[in-house]
């Protein structure tokens, strides 16, 4: 399976080449590789750089530069736009120097070749053996690189992010995700700055004994009054992996939540793994919704970057299963009602919550106009619809902006619409009708007023066998998800 590339164009001039070289080493960090694999990587690109660039330069003509993963291995393309670099005879010719620069990235890299684009021009391809098969490869070639180890007796102090951590923090983020971390204000150690000052985050920490932040979660709020908190921003460096640091932090984090007046504490988890779905359970969450497919495997930290495993190859999108932990006694009301079609297949989501529900008018009629509101996030070729009024044009412009969306090129939609607004039951048969199928409950706004998510997809498949769900509740909400799914979207 290939992973989609990332893609960067450059002016044909020696001053772009270092922040080019990061641009490679940041995708590359993805891949949990070592300080000395990573020195390798930068010597050999830097070779073939120089070379394109320096080739170019007489003409004016750009470089651009392709990375991707494909095959186990991490591929590099150099495009040289400029004459052809003809490399036969180049030890003494006009391409000596040429010659030399590629005979220093060969040393450094597992292949590199050049391949003839026609009028694309050339590129130049640099290819890295990723995992397994590098670490076997390695062994019959050279040592294979040594990562600094932390030690396991190493104490490691779980605490509050101390004003002036916030640098540390964001290269945190970056050693875990690179740059690819859902939430882009991670990479702002301003912007967390203010958001602690604000109240908006409490970050925990773990911190090795020289002060280097090796884990983080926190605690986001989502909605003001009432007061409701997000536990998010999850990340634990691989080197310190199956020490049960995430247990900790999370169990921090949890005593903060206990001693902060909240409605409620949403948690969000991806199914890759079930590892932090066990630790919500223990504090009280229950699962109210799946997310099928709502995220782009680019956004998250694959297993393979944490050390824990492979994702699935059928994992071409993630999902998110959502959770509340309620902090006060039925923190969405007593009573509320639901159409047959979504209260005979989802009402037992609602009774851990203390949230009784009965049924609506079987004739019940949607309202002609309604209103709605739509926001894009590109990262996630994700489209986010709210009905804030439910109605029959609103429901079908909903459906003709979701196709032209799909046409360009995305790939998810919500629908999100509050509970306590008439007509639930007609809308699922409108929107059920082109396509999308239930997620299940969400604190709509994330306020005390309960909604409820549909969900649509476009051509990709969604892997609900690999989908890891740790408790006997979020089980029956993946069938449950997985039925309308399979009604609704399937022929």
């Amino acid at each position: 399976m290939t992973a989609p590339t990332a893609k960067l164009e450059i002016p044909p001039q020696r001053i772009f080449l270092e922040p080019t070289v990061g641009f490679v080493l940041a995708y590359a960090a993805r891949f949990a590789r070592g300080e000395t694999e990573q020195a390798e990587l930068r010597i050999a690109v830097s070779a073939v750089l120089d070379m394109v660039i320096e080739n170019n330069a007489r003409g004016g003509e750009s470089v651009a530069v392709e990375v991707g993963e494909a095959a186990g291995k991490f591929r590099i393309s150099v495009i040289n736009r400029g004459a052809p670099i003809l490399l036969k005879g180049g030890r003494s010719g006009i391409h000596s120097n040429y010659y030399a620069k590629f005979h220093e990235a060969s040393q450094h890299a597992d292949s590199v070749t050049f391949e003839n684009s026609g009028r694309q021009g050339q590129a130049v391809v640099l290819e890295i053996r990723l995992g397994a098969v590098a670490a076997a490869m390695s062994l019959l070639a050279k040592p294979a690189p040594q990562v600094p180890a932390i030690p396991e007796d190493e104490a490691i102090t779980v605490r509050r992010l101390a004003p002036g951590e916030e640098d540390a923090l964001s290269r945190l983020f970056y050693l875990v995700y690179g740059y690819d971390y859902i939430n882009e204000f991670v990479y702002y150690p301003e912007k967390i700055k203010a958001m602690i000052e604000a109240g908006d985050l409490l970050s925990i920490v773990a911190a090795r004994p020289n002060g280097r932040l090796v884990g983080h979660v926190g605690l986001v709020r989502r909605h003001r009054e009432p007061a409701a908190f997000e536990a998010a921003m999850g990340a634990v460096d691989p080197m310190v992996k199956s020490r049960g640091l995430f247990g900790q932090l999370f169990a921090k984090t949890m005593e903060a939540v206990q001693k902060t007046p909240m409605q409620y504490c949403l948690c969000d988890c991806v199914t890759n793994h079930a590892f932090s779905q066990r630790h919500v359970a223990k504090f009280g969450g229950t699962e109210l919704a799946l997310y099928a497919g709502c995220q782009s495997r680019e956004t998250q930290a694959r297993l393979e970057r944490l050390g824990l495993g492979k994702d699935p190859e059928s994992m071409l999108r993630y999902s998110l299963l959502v959770s509340v932990i309620p902090r006060v006694p039925r923190p969405f009301g007593e009573s509320i009602i639901l159409p047959e079609s979504i209260g005979e297949r989802f009402g037992f989501l609602l009774k851990p919550f203390g949230l009784a529900y009965s049924p609506a008018p079987r004739f019940q009629t949607l309202p002609a106009m309604g209103s709605f509101t739509t926001s894009t996030l590109r990262a996630q070729s994700a489209a986010f619809f709210d009905l804030s009024a439910p109605g029959q044009e609103a429901a079908e412009d909903i459906v003709e902006e979701w196709r032209e969306l799909l046409r360009d090129g995305f790939e998810y939609a919500a629908v999100e619409v509050p509970l306590d607004a008439p007509g639930l039951g007609p809308l699922y048969d409108i929107l059920s009708s082109n396509g999308f199928f239930a997620a299940g409950f969400v604190p709509y706004q994330s306020s005390a007023r309960l909604g409820f998510r549909f969900q649509a997809l476009g051509p990709t498949k969604v892997a609900f066998d690999d989908i890891k769900v740790a408790t006997e509740h979020g089980k029956k909400l993946l069938a449950a998800v997985r039925k309308d799914y399979e009604a609704n979207c399937l022929l």
